[in-house]
């Protein structure tokens, strides 16, 4: 099982030991995003596996002001070099949809976040990155479905959390009709995005994930993760399908 715990990178030089076979994901904070330091001393501290989740907080590749459409393009394609100089293998980002978008919208946005997408999915074939799109505000998987079939190598990576609470679409299947290789895991009251540990909320990841455990598992809790490894340990010793 290729597991990951997702830290800040501040939380990430900090951690003295992750726990057993278990590798990193880094956010990468666009405060430190241009300091060479932090990253050079988390690539030389960490030896596991190691993926990266790109800054999205206020960027929109799509936003009507100019300015933000640059800075979240030179945002991306930094933290996509970030992520190189770590080791990374993967890199997460968001479409930067604001919510409360009809599927109508998102359809038509998804069309022209395709070509703006151009210069980021570059980057990463360049890089030798796996590049992943995950869903957040989108309020039907059809707008992603859309943006994964322009770019055969982008990859998806699904919150089950993000569909509970932000989408129109709450139930898993149809998010992974898209078929995710990266899985953002932790539970929720159905209300608020909480990052609980998995086995705390309403989102029964012990109905649906087991076909998904020969992906990778990125556990976005916020605490001891310990109970949802437990969780996750248990899933192990049940059939891989459903049914």
């Amino acid at each position: 099982m290729d597991l990951r715990l997702a830290l800040s990178l501040e939380e990430a030089l900090a951690q003295p030991l992750l726990p057993p076979g278990v590798g990193l994901e880094v956010y990468l904070d666009p405060r430190l995003l241009e300091e060479d330091v932090p990253f050079a001393r988390l690539a030389s501290q960490h030896q596991g596996p190691l993926s990266v989740h790109l800054p999205f907080w206020n960027l929109d590749l799509l936003s009507p002001d100019p300015e933000v459409r640059h800075l979240t393009l030179r945002r991306l394609l930094l933290g996509l070099d970030r992520a190189a100089e770590l080791g990374a293998d993967r890199a997460v980002f968001h479409s930067g949809i604001p919510h409360g978008r009809t599927p109508r919208e998102d359809r038509e946005r998804a069309e022209r976040l395709i070509p703006a997408l151009k210069p980021v999915v570059r980057r990463a074939s360049a890089l030798g990155i796996t590049l992943l799109l995950e869903n957040t505000h989108e309020p039907t998987p059809e707008g992603l479905g859309l943006v994964l079939e322009a770019y055969p190598e982008l990859g998806f990576c699904f919150d089950a959390a993000h569909a509970r609470v932000f989408s129109h679409t709450p139930d898993p299947d149809p998010w992974l009709a898209l078929d995710p290789e990266h899985l953002h895991l932790n539970d929720t009251d159905g209300a608020y995005d909480r990052h609980w540990n998995l086995g705390e909320g309403l989102l029964d990841h012990g109905a649906w994930l087991g076909p998904f455990l020969d992906r990778t598992l990125v556990l976005e809790v916020r605490g001891d993760p310990r109970p949802s490894l437990d969780f996750l340990r248990g899933l192990t010793k049940r059939p891989l399908t459903k049914g």
